[in-house]
C-alpha cells in the first residue's frame, strides 16, 4: 500500500498511513501528534512513533506537540518520496506503477522480509504493550475524573484541544517551537 499525505497529518492520521508500506508526501505536509499536550494521553492506539521518527525525536515531539515537516520526514526515513502538491496525485500513481512493474511474488516477499526483520526488532510486542499502556492512560484520566471523561482536561494542566495554540515546527536551535 502507498499512503499519498497533504496538509496537516496529525495523530490518528499518522496511524493511518504508517499502516501503510510506502509514504509519500506533499511538500506542504506537516506532521505531528498532540495528543500528550492536548489530551494528556501517552500517545495513539497505533503508536509506532519510536520507529518512526527515532526514539528521542518520539519523545520530543510526543512532549512538545511540535511538529515536522515533509523533509524533516524524508530524513528520518519515514516517508519515501515528497512532491508538489499539485503534482502529488499524478506522481503518486506513477510511483505506485513503477512498483506494481514487480513481480508479485518479489514485491510479497520483500515486504515479508522487511516486515518480519520489524516484529523480529520487537515492533509487534511494542505496539501491544503500548496498546496497554494507552488504554490504562484513559483509565486513568476516567477514575480521576467525576464526570469520567477518558482524557486530560485543563485543569490537569493539558491545553484544551478547542483553544490551544497552533501546532509549530520543531526547532534543533531553539525551546520553543517556532512562531508562525
Amino acid at each position: 500500500t502507498v499512503a499519498q499525505v497533504q496538509g496537516a497529518v496529525y495523530a490518528a492520521g499518522l496511524m493511518l498511513m504508517w499502516a501503510c508500506d510506502l509514504i509519500v508526501a506533499a511538500d506542504d505536509v506537516v506532521f505531528a501528534d498532540v495528543v500528550g499536550t492536548r489530551l494528556g494521553m501517552c500517545g495513539v492506539e497505533y503508536f509506532a512513533h519510536p520507529w518512526e521518527f527515532g526514539p528521542r525525536k518520539a519523545k520530543e515531539l510526543l512532549l512538545t506537540g511540535d511538529s515536522i515537516d515533509a523533509a524533516e520526514a524524508h530524513r528520518l526515513g519515514m516517508v519515501s518520496k515528497i512532491f508538489p502538491t499539485g503534482d502529488l496525485a499524478e506522481r503518486t500513481l506513477e510511483f505506485a506503477r513503477r512498483i506494481a512493474a514487480l513481480p508479485t511474488m518479489t514485491s510479497l516477499m520483500i515486504k515479508e522480509s522487511v516486515n518480519q526483520s520489524v516484529d523480529n526488532m520487537g515492533f509487534y510486542n511494542a505496539l501491544n504493550s503500548c496498546f496497554t499502556l494507552h488504554e490504562l492512560n484513559h483509565a486513568h484520566w476516567a477514575e480521576i475524573h467525576p464526570g469520567k471523561e477518558p482524557c486530560g482536561l485543563p485543569e490537569d494542566g493539558t491545553a484544551d484541544w478547542r483553544s490551544a495554540r497552533p501546532v509549530m515546527p520543531a526547532r534543533p536551535d531553539s525551546v520553543a517551537a517556532a512562531e508562525a
